[in-house]
């Protein structure tokens, strides 16, 4: 228990202080506005996700939460594998784990539940039934988790609950099982294929081969060579079976080890779905699957080396965030330069120059505009117009929109 609280704490700390790093205006994170703006207007694509939201109060503060219980499930899962409890201090300190934490989005409480789902299962025939349900709900919050579903493996029977959910799930499953060729990618999520599946073996071949490319020139930050720590951890799980010695418990039988191979398919599957269009974001769940294996591996010191990328990515984020939309409360901090990191297209996707000030015009025409008025709004990639067009929807229903080209 006092492990368990100290990992808690760790973890809520590392996110609160990246959180509080990328600072205060617009939220920050895919998709954040339109998601909190759906709390009041309804209508959004996953709707468990904004149920949330309105239930702790705002998206960041839910990142930060399921953030941190992710961790401490994580650390309960290696345990319960025989693999340890050092992945969980891994997943406190991981680059992939911290960032999402820290955003308006869903991708870290969709991955909560995938691993809770996971933790579950772990206790029995009936309790894997209900953690394959539970983890398979996770993408009605945010599909990009589905990948760390391979948790469930070590359970068969967990495989019971994800067929009972399916029927409710299929329709956050049409991208990759019904996919719209021309349709981006809530569309489809075989951007590396043209847009559909491969038609022969071939093809296959051809898409795998891509996704190995696609993975070796992912950013060093995302510490993708977790992977070759976790295969040594399932080949040698020294950590592992030092720590079971030391609480009078077997490490990992030879089936847990094996079963590395699950998420490391993942992580392949996923960089070849997406290929050149593959974005770190996209491998959260895959390498945080990987996490229980690389830490059977590895002493816990290890966390502590991996706050060297997470400050990175942070602080090299906060200083483009804090130039690109300057009426932001950023603080301004020393900036990590090691390893380095592409901010812009991190910030592309949470966020868009002048956010902050968007919304601060949005509240200023929500006082001033005669009723039913129309507003004349530029569009902005990724739909970011929305940092105007939605909170002034929110507080004016009446007020129609035109959305015009640049």
């Amino acid at each position: 228990m006092r492990e368990a609280g100290a990992l808690l704490l760790a973890a809520l700390v590392v996110r609160l202080a990246g959180a509080w790093s990328l600072g205060e205006g617009a939220p920050f994170g895919p998709d954040g506005t339109g998601a909190e703006a759906a709390v009041h207007l309804g209508g959004h694509l996953y709707p468990l996700h904004i149920a949330l939201i309105s239930l702790v109060g705002d998206g960041r503060t839910l990142s930060v939460l399921s953030g941190t219980a992710t961790v401490l499930l994580l650390w309960v899962y290696g345990r319960r594998q025989g693999l340890g409890s050092t992945g969980g201090w891994l997943a406190a300190t991981l680059p992939l784990a911290v960032y999402p934490s820290c955003l308006t989005a869903g991708d870290a409480p969709a991955l909560t539940l995938v691993v809770a789902g996971a933790t579950l299962a772990t206790l029995g025939r009936g309790a894997a039934v209900a953690g394959g349900a539970i983890a398979l709900a996770a993408i009605a919050v945010k599909p990009v988790v589905l990948p760390a579903l391979v948790l469930l493996v070590p359970r068969p029977l967990a495989m019971v609950g994800i067929v009972l959910g399916l029927p409710a799930a299929v329709r956050w499953l049409k991208p990759l099982v019904d996919p719209k060729v021309d349709g981006g990618l809530l569309g489809t999520w075989w951007q590396a294929s043209g847009g559909a599946p491969p038609g022969s073996a071939e093809e296959v071949l051809a898409l795998l081969g891509g996704g190995l490319q696609a993975l070796t020139a992912a950013p060093l930050w995302a510490l993708v060579p977790l992977g070759l720590v976790a295969v040594i951890g399932a080949v040698r799980p020294g950590a592992a079976r030092a720590e079971g010695a030391a609480h009078d418990h077997a490490g990992p039988d030879r089936t847990t080890r094996a079963l590395v191979l699950a998420p490391l398919v993942g992580l392949l599957v996923t960089a070849a779905l997406f290929g050149e269009r593959l974005a770190p974001r996209y491998l959260m769940a895959s390498v945080l699957a990987l996490l229980p294996w690389a830490g059977a591996a590895v002493a816990r010191r290890w966390a502590a080396v991996l706050l060297l990328p997470t400050a990175a990515l942070l602080t090299q984020v906060s200083a483009y965030r804090a130039t690109a939309d300057p009426t932001a409360r950023v603080p301004t901090l020393p900036t990590v330069p090691i390893p380095p990191v592409d901010a812009q297209p991190l910030f592309d996707e949470s966020s868009t120059e002048g956010a902050t000030a968007l919304r601060a015009e949005a509240a200023a025409l929500a006082t001033t505009l005669p009723e039913g008025a129309t507003v004349t709004v530029e569009r902005r990639p990724h739909g970011r117009e929305g940092e105007l067009v939605w909170p002034l929807r929110v507080a004016r229903p009446d007020v129609r929109f035109e959305i015009v080209s640049p």
